[in-house]
């Protein structure tokens, strides 16, 4: 009986190290950081895609104002001037506000409604002129205060 719990023994081996973890699959806190990461990449791809939407839009609207400006001189047509610029700001305030009623503002309540939405340093008597230009034979007006309006409203809301 001697003889055979020896041999047993003799067939142990001794304690052995297991071998280094494998990099995949990931722990679990690994998962959850690499879903956060994600997370916060889609969000500034989506707040990147809006900014770079955002600017395209107003270069094209800042576009359209010096196109407007090398089409229509204040001087020779002042009611299409001012017809035209009363579009711009229409476009703009449309895209802008697509759930208010600014579609169907006219007159003073349409330069009311522009002034309310313009820092109070730009003043706004000269905005009068949208209202009642186009429809007066001589028309008085600021065209250079009406175009530099019309390009802070653009970089405001376009």
């Amino acid at each position: 009986m001697n003889s055979e719990p020896s041999s047993l023994l003799a067939q142990l081996q001794d304690i052995h190290s297991t071998g280094q973890p494998g990099w995949w699959p990931p722990a679990p806190g690994w998962w959850l950081l690499a879903f956060v990461v994600l997370l916060i990449l889609v969000f500034l791809l989506q707040k990147l895609l809006l900014w770079n939407s955002l600017r395209r839009r107003r270069k094209a609207w800042l576009h359209e104002l010096e196109k407007l400006n090398r089409e229509h001189d204040a001087s020779q047509q002042p009611q299409e001037y001012l017809a035209s610029l009363n579009c711009l700001f229409r476009a703009v305030a449309l895209k802008a506000f697509p759930g208010t009623a600014c579609a169907r503002l006219q007159g003073e309540q349409w330069v009311a409604f522009i002034v309310s939405l313009m820092p109070e340093q730009s003043g706004g008597s000269h905005l009068d002129a949208l209202a009642t230009g186009p429809y007066e034979p001589v028309p008085r007006f600021e065209a250079a205060a009406l175009n530099e309006s019309a390009r802070e409203w653009v970089k405001l809301y376009g």
